[in-house]
């Protein structure tokens, strides 16, 4: 096996990518320990890098008992080696004197040599002083804080969780945030017959299984940018709550489709196989490095996407009115922590009203490209009610002729899926 310090090493790579870069967490880390050429060494690199991500927060509780000075005063290099550090004391079971070990070796390489000696043992110090104090990593009072104590133990802000006690008990919210944390596994969306991919992937050695969607397959412990599949085009990577959004809409062969918002594309692919024979698919997305997945996908998938890049709120290109218009809008994103979980530190109470207001934009933006009788679909990652069925309420309000025809919540908890909302609304001027 690879030195123990350099697997660590690779895991606060990717943490750092995260924090000071702005990453996401399943680019990042897949990108850190791809370096690592054993397989063990990449699981523990990746399952440490996501979990000290996931658990930033209560790691921060801890290390305010200990430290002398506040956590944002720490240099952020060292932070990442306390956090990695802590998160194996206190969660993982590693032993304490390798937990400590390697990350006071870990600490001598993330500052300049001269400064070795000392990071190295102001690591040792914290880290030991935790060890003599397993008090301070108790959560809070259940009865007297219930809220700070769902927040401690479930790594979530409490904020969160008070948006979700405000809409549910508090056995569900538990239910929801303790399912937040579990580890997704591989999902694919079969291109093609999806019982002769399962059985492909079954001989090479993957426990491959039917997902709940008709081209749904999961395929646990899998690392897909190791799957033949993924890379000839057979099959692609898409979480399960994706593939029942486009399945909502109702598509039928020959459908015009507008994909608002469509990057990087996994949607309108799917929307594309679907729609066929003689089906089109307009995919427009803000950002151009996103427009540019979206084409790759299509060209690796062989489906006719016809990709434009601008804003989807003042976007008036030809083509409509459409059939159907998809408005997979931006929002705070909280639904996929299980393969994110830096979002849930990201976001802050303040990003739900701004993005609720966007969202209502794009919505009504969208209304504008339905054609008589067609179909408006509309998605967000995300489970607050701000973002979701207040977003359709005010929607409706404002656009009469639109009648809700479906809406669902998905949750981790329940469905297995990201905890992706979406709702399809009937434009009523039938002509």
């Amino acid at each position: 096996m690879t030195d123990p310090v350099e697997v660590r090493r690779c895991a606060y790579a990717a943490i750092t990518a995260v924090e000071r870069d702005g990453a996401w967490s399943t680019t990042a880390i897949n990108d850190a320990v791809d370096t690592l050429a054993d397989a063990r060494d990449r699981r523990f690199a990746a399952h440490l890098a996501y979990d000290t991500i996931r658990w930033q927060g209560p790691l921060d509780v801890v290390l305010g008992f200990a430290l002398e000075r506040p956590i944002n005063r720490v240099e952020p290099a060292l932070r990442r080696v306390l956090h990695l550090g802590l998160h194996q004391l206190l969660h993982m079971r590693v032993e304490a004197h390798a937990a400590v070990d390697t990350s006071v070796e870990l600490a001598k390489t993330v500052v300049p040599r001269k400064r070795a000696r000392a990071a190295a043992a102001f690591v040792n110090g914290v880290l030991r002083n935790v060890g003599r104090h397993p008090e301070w990593s108790q959560p809070p009072d259940e009865v007297l804080d219930s809220a700070g104590h769902l927040a401690y133990v479930t790594a979530h802000p409490v904020w969160i969780v008070d948006e979700l006690l405000n809409r549910f008990d508090r056995q569900r919210v538990c239910d929801i945030l303790v399912a937040d944390n579990d580890a997704p596994g591989v999902t694919l969306r079969a291109v093609g017959h999806r019982d002769e991919l399962i059985e492909q992937l079954r001989l090479a050695g993957h426990d491959a299984q039917p997902g709940r969607s008709e081209y749904a397959i999961r395929v646990p412990g899998a690392d897909p940018r190791r799957l033949r599949a993924v890379a000839t085009g057979q099959a692609v990577v898409q979480d399960e709550a994706s593939m029942r959004v486009v399945e909502a809409l109702g598509l039928r062969p020959g459908d015009r489709i507008l994909d608002l918002c469509a990057g990087p594309g996994g949607k309108a692919a799917y929307a594309a196989q679907l729609a066929q024979p003689g089906g089109t698919v307009v995919a427009v997305e803000f950002h151009h490095h996103r427009a540019t997945l979206i084409e790759q996908l299509a060209r690796r998938l062989n489906v006719p996407i016809e990709v434009h890049t601008g804003d989807a709120r003042t976007w008036d290109g030809s083509g409509g009115p459409f059939d159907i218009v998809l408005v997979d809008a931006p929002c705070t994103g909280l639904g996929t922590g299980r393969r994110r979980p830096e979002v849930r530190w990201r976001r802050t109470p303040g990003d739900i009203t701004a993005l609720a207001q966007l969202q209502h934009e794009l919505l009504d933006a969208a209304s504008r490209q339905v054609r008589s009788g067609g179909r408006l679909g509309y998605a967000v990652c995300t489970w607050t009610a701000a973002e979701t069925v207040e977003v359709i309420d005010r929607f409706t309000q404002s656009h009469p002729r639109f009648a809700i025809q479906h809406q669902r919540q998905l949750w981790p908890d329940l469905d297995g899926t990201d905890g992706m909302f979406f709702a399809v609304l009937e434009d009523g001027n039938h002509r």
